[in-house]
This record gives structure tokens, sequence and C-alpha cells, in this order.
């Protein structure tokens, strides 16, 4: 059975265990859903878990808006309080320096649109673990593919079910094992052995 992911921003280590099968495809013309990973992620701060979130532009019509017709509010300075967020979090990690200037560089770039964005989020950690399957969008009818038997759209409370792979974290000795985090807490914390981490929990 294929999956159907829509790209969030930085996903979850589950996010990635369906991406390591290799068996999906990412879904453009779904409809964008509030309070959902697609525009937040959680990290583990000293304090605990830390959610981070993109400001959206409200359209001010009451109506459904398509995942890729979502707009990302530039009135803040979200991109740099991001950085800071994810630097302050991760600075005594073991691998936060080797990704450090990537990172830096990723949240320099100017993105207007939410869906491209969180692509992009998603490219950057594919760079990181050195796969290759980016370039897989498909504009399934979205009734057609609800009916399809051999077709499974990946929702918001899957990706959020805890991944059962255990690493050691930068607070875990403070907070305890936090699960259901971005990737980059594994990244950070596992480096090059994050793909091993992932392929394990398969």
């Amino acid at each position: 059975m294929k999956s159907i992911l829509l790209p969030t921003y930085f996903p979850s280590i589950l996010f990635w265990k369906i991406i390591l099968k290799n068996d999906f495809f990412w879904m453009k013309k779904s409809y964008y859903k509030k309070q959902t990973l697609r525009n937040r992620m959680f990290i583990h701060g000293a304090n605990g878990r830390l959610m981070l979130s993109i400001p959206i532009l409200h359209s001010g019509i009451n109506q459904k808006r398509f995942y890729d017709d979502v707009s990302i509010d530039p009135s803040s300075n979200w991109k740099k309080n991001h950085f800071k967020s994810i630097k302050i979090a991760y600075q005594s990690s073991p691998y936060f320096e080797f990704y450090e200037t990537d990172l830096k560089n990723f949240y320099q770039v100017k993105t207007s649109n939410l869906y491209n964005f969180n692509l992009k989020s998603v490219e950057l950690v594919l760079k990181w673990l050195e796969l290759g399957t980016a370039n897989r969008n498909i504009d399934f009818n979205i009734e057609t593919y609800k009916q399809s038997k051999n077709i499974k759209e990946i929702d918001n409370r899957e990706i959020k079910k805890k991944s059962n792979i255990k690493y050691i974290q930068t607070f875990e000795d403070k907070n305890g094992f936090i699960d259901g985090l971005s990737i980059l807490d594994m990244i950070f914390n596992c480096g090059p052995k994050t793909k091993d981490y992932i392929k394990a929990g398969l």
C-alpha cells in the first residue's frame, strides 16, 4: 500500500520511518487543517517539549483552502526566533555544530508559501540523511484517493504517534525521554547514525 504524505515543518521521526520505506507520494491538493503539524514542530528544550509554530496569513473568508495555497505571515521575526530557539536547545548536543550553517542558511531563504517552505525543510533533511526522494508530487483527485484501497493518507494523528525509537537526548537526564519530536532532535543527537536508528525501528 502506498502512503500519501503531506510535507510538514521538519517532520517527526515517525514521518521519516515512512519515507525510508520509500513507498509514498507527496500530496499537494489537500485541504489545509488548523492545529496540525503542517505549521508547527516540537523540539526538546531545557524545560521539556517546546512547540515552534509558523504564523499563517488568514484569508478572512470562512472556507476551506488547499494546503499549497496557504501563505506565511511575514510580519514577525519568527524565522530568527525559531533558529535561536533551536540553537539554544541543541548547541550542547553532540552534532548540532555540524548542521548549524545549513540550518542558518535555511532560515534565511525567502519563502512565502507554507507548502513549499515545509518541502524545503524535508529536502534539507534528505540531504543530511543522504536520501533522494523529494520529487514525488502527485495531484490525486481527493475523493478518488480516499476510496482507493491501495492508497492511504498519513494524517496528523498518525504522525504524532510514538515512534518507539529510543536514543540519547540532550536533556534526557532532566526531563526524561520525550517521543514525537521533530527529526531535528534525533539528527542533532545522533548525527550520521540517524538513518540507522530509523531503519532499526521499521
